[in-house]
């Protein structure tokens, strides 16, 4: 559709990156936690968990920067408005689900990195250590760690709609998918 007014090239790349970031660390975050503790392996067996612990830390902290500036850009540059073709309750129900959105990934970095500093281990960003701003707090720790797991599958409740709503559009050609297209 030629007719299609775009979000600009700058929010394009950053939903993009971020989603991508946002779907691997979700996937990421459900294998891990599967993953056994050394104390439950065998003798002399080492266990990989920690490494993968420190890349979904490391990708959170990456993801938290970019949402960061996303959301200033998003502010200071306005998404373009939905056609009138596009009904008010759905409009209202974008809105909400954007919020959410938003919302949630603000939220999820949050939630990780107060788990994380309450955590008896160092808080790494790509193999540097961070400065401990809190002692190790274990209640502290596991509530943190409870508010990121229902926030992260409210995340992917709200990711689902997300993309359905795009399937939809896409399907009926309403031109709201192709808004966030890099051609």
């Amino acid at each position: 559709m030629s007719d299609v007014i775009k979000y600009d090239r700058v929010q394009i790349i950053l939903h993009w990156v971020i989603a991508v970031i946002i779907l691997g660390m979700i996937g990421l975050g459900l294998f891990m936690v599967e993953l056994p503790k050394k104390s439950e392996l065998p003798v002399g067996e080492e266990s990989v968990r920690a490494f993968y612990f420190l890349l979904h830390k490391s990708l959170g902290i990456t993801a938290a920067a970019l949402i960061l500036l996303r959301v200033v850009w998003r502010i200071t540059h306005k998404a373009p408005a939905l056609p009138d073709s596009i009904s008010k309750w759905q409009q209202k129900a974008a809105g909400a689900v954007h919020g959410l959105l938003y919302l949630v990934m603000i939220a999820m970095p949050l939630s990780g990195y107060l788990q994380s500093i309450f955590s008896k281990y160092d808080t790494k960003f790509w193999g540097v250590a961070l400065p401990r701003v809190a002692e190790a707090d274990s209640a502290m720790r596991e509530t943190f760690s409870q508010v990121h797991e229902c926030l992260a599958f409210l995340f992917i409740a709200l990711i689902a709609v997300h993309i359905a709503a795009a399937v939809k559009h896409r399907i009926a050609g309403t031109g709201i998918a192709e808004r966030m297209s890099l051609k």
